[in-house]
């Protein structure tokens, strides 16, 4: 709850605190926040490589990253600038709103900011904005879970909370601590306030402090600076000079990898939804791409008619409804301003119930994610609202099916997609460059021809083509044949294990009753509305019989699905206008497999004994993973959903910027995660 001063300074009523000065809450963000941490000069004479990372606690209005952003304008040719803050008690869009009309200066910014400020979920919210040259990572929820599941190091610290009278818990050691884990050499921090319990916290995670004058009527704030010597050396990574986080004990295979040079080229296998989404996110961040596929962009699984994405939601938080839901809403954001209306639509998305997806599944899914209607919401009936035509997209509207359909949820943006077309305008993008052809070796390499580039790690053959690529990173996009071309590199041996799944989806041409379909239908199979004419009905899931060619009893499966679930549709044989297969690539835990691959035969030789119960208590050796070899593979049936958000995190991570995600996602992401189930039996 807020409460407001007459100048419209805001005052929260959970901590009985001011959210910024009332005698100018921008002026004191620079003083406090932007001079404090001398971005500026910073900014202006530092060998930045890549980007710049802020972290902040306590978001509150969005002032300090509206200023910021503000301040980085003048700069935005030079590098990227990536910001995440954590908010317990986010703020209405309405109240943001209010908050910042005081400052016209900052309405345009603050107007980009608001349109994509919604379907907010607990945890990790990712937002892009200035064409991408701007990446905010907001985190709702406890700042010491935050810093927790952050993974990425920061080049200044904005700390922001509600004054340590009002909200000792954010200050104290306790909490505060887990700030190394954020921390490099040359971190910078600043707050407005210097009490004796803050300046303790700072201290003990291994700030040099400094006071200087404050803003306004404060007479002092405080500044500080991780100093190379401040530093115990026992506990550096070997690859990351400037990180004071220790190797944890359990699973150190997962400790992030941070580029020992410039990377500058990379090379992806497989043009179909995800490498073809990694090519835009790499080549945004000015990576110059070579994205290789024989059968050219999106001609397999990639290129089905149009494909559906929701959130897949479990009956408590856990892996697979977490990282669907932060790629749910990504998606939206993304191809909401990529995509135009015939490659994509968030029609809604209603998932009725069945034997798996009960309603004791579905509704305390909903609570225990503590999701509002934005995302989904509960329907006993369809027919509950039967005549609604309305633009709030959180009502179902009128629809033909009302006495077919029984009670289940609804995704008032679950959407609908043209891969193909949306796969294709991704590799199109300036600095991407494709080449139709198999590749047939990769050879790990320095090249020395003239041209390429100094300290480029891989080369690719390609067959039935002179030419070689060279690049700094290689990564493999290539569904289901990624082990063909990996495993020679490690003897023979894959390093996870990824299988071929068939499916099957029909093709049916419009009528008069169909037409007049507004949302997605899903339960045991999916069916979209009219999209240019047409309907897809999908899909049916194989992993024993691979024949590529249609199958009349799969045809025959779907149109009884139909007879059964929606009678009054009245499709038939003749109704089919063409039958498609395509073939999945799934994982055995069913969840992709994205991040640096480590040789198989090193790992269980250095991590053979890691359960043992004798050796918890020691530290295991650092292994690192191959350098420059990365995977994006094992999407499943979630190719579309998985895509975007999953090449923004591969993106952080070979370039060494802040994921998008929260570490334990990342963690469960992990190639690795097949050699350490190994190693455990």
């Amino acid at each position: 709850m807020l409460s407001w001063k007459e100048n419209l300074t805001p005052v929260s009523s959970e901590f009985d605190d001011i959210y910024f000065s009332p005698e100018n809450g921008l002026k004191e963000t620079e003083h406090v926040f932007i001079q404090g941490n001398d971005l500026p000069e910073r900014w202006k004479n530092s060998n930045i490589q890549n980007s710049f990372s802020i972290l902040e606690l306590g978001f509150g209005t969005g002032l300090n990253f509206f200023t910021t952003w503000k301040e980085y304008l003048e700069h935005e040719d030079r590098f990227r600038l990536h910001f995440l803050s954590i908010e317990k008690f986010p703020l209405r869009k309405e109240e943001i709103a209010k908050a910042l009309s005081v400052f016209p200066e900052l309405k345009e910014i603050a107007d980009e900011f608001l349109n994509s400020y919604q379907d907010l979920i607990p945890g990790m919210n990712y937002f892009r904005f200035s064409k991408g040259r701007i990446h905010l990572n907001l985190f709702l929820g406890d700042v010491s879970d935050a810093l927790r599941e952050t993974s990425g190091k920061a080049d200044a610290i904005f700390l922001d909370g509600f004054a340590p009278s009002k909200n000792p818990e954010m200050w104290q050691i306790e909490t505060l601590q887990n700030l190394k884990t954020v921390c490099k050499i040359g971190t910078t921090v600043s707050t407005f306030t210097v009490a004796r319990m803050v300046r303790d916290s700072l201290s003990a995670v291994g700030f040099t402090l400094e006071k200087r004058p404050g803003f306004g009527r404060k007479r002092e704030m405080l500044t500080g600076k991780i100093e190379e010597d401040t530093f115990n050396h026992s506990n550096i990574l070997p690859n990351d000079p400037g990180t004071a986080e220790l190797i944890p004990q359990e699973k150190p295979w997962c400790v992030r990898n941070y580029p020992k040079t410039k990377i500058e080229t990379a090379a992806i296998i497989g043009a179909g939804i995800a490498g073809s989404a990694l090519a835009y996110s790499l080549s945004q961040r000015g990576i110059q791409v070579t994205l290789i596929d024989p059968s050219g962009i999106a001609n397999e699984a990639s290129g089905i008619p149009s494909a559906i994405s929701h959130p897949h939601l479990t009956k408590i938080p856990g892996t697979i409804s977490s990282f669907t839901l932060r790629a749910f809403r990504y998606a939206l954001q993304f191809l909401s301003s990529f995509a135009n209306e015939n490659e994509f639509k968030p029609c809604g998305l209603f998932h009725g119930v069945t034997e798996e997806m009960n309603s004791d599944r579905f509704r305390n899914g909903i609570a225990n994610h503590r999701l509002s209607e934005e995302i989904v919401s509960w329907v006993s009936k369809l027919q509950d609202q039967p005549n609604v035509e309305t633009d709030d997209p959180t009502k179902i509207r009128s629809a033909p099916l009302t006495e077919d359909i029984g009670e289940g949820v609804f995704f008032p943006k679950g959407f609908w997609t043209q891969p193909g077309a949306i796969a294709k305008k991704c590799a199109e993008q300036p600095g991407v460059e494709f080449i139709q052809a198999a590749v047939t070796e990769v050879i790990r390499s320095t090249p020395t021809s003239p041209g390429d580039s100094e300290h480029s790690s891989w080369k690719l053959k390609l067959q039935n083509n002179d030419r070689e690529v060279y690049a700094d990173s290689i990564i493999f996009c290539n569904s289901h044949s990624i082990g063909e071309l990996l495993a020679p590199l490690f003897d023979g041996e894959e390093p996870f294990p990824i299988k071929k799944v068939r499916g099957q989806l029909l093709v049916l041409k419009e009528t008069k009753t169909s037409s007049e379909m507004k949302h997605i239908l899903c339960a045991e199979h999916y069916l979209t509305p009219s999209i240019h004419g047409e309907h897809v009905l999908g899909s049916t899931f194989d992993e024993f019989d691979l024949d590529r060619r249609p199958r009349s009893k799969d045809t025959e499966q779907l149109l009884e699905y139909l007879r059964n679930k929606y009678p009054s549709l009245k499709w038939n044989q003749d109704s089919v206008l063409s039958e498609r297969v395509g073939f999945r690539a799934q994982t055995p835990d069913r969840f992709p497999v994205l991040g640096p691959v480590f040789d198989p035969k090193a790992f269980a030789e250095t991590y053979k004994e890691i359960e043992l119960p004798r050796n918890r208590s020691k530290k295991y050796p650092r292994l690192e993973p191959i350098p420059g070899l990365y995977v994006f593979g094992g999407l499943g049936s979630r190719g579309i959903l998985s895509s975007f958000l999953g090449a923004e995190i591969l993106a952080s991570l070979i370039l060494g910027e802040p994921a998008p995600v929260e570490s334990s996602l990342l963690e469960s992401l992990h190639p690795a995660r097949f050699l350490y189930r190994k190693v455990r039996k």
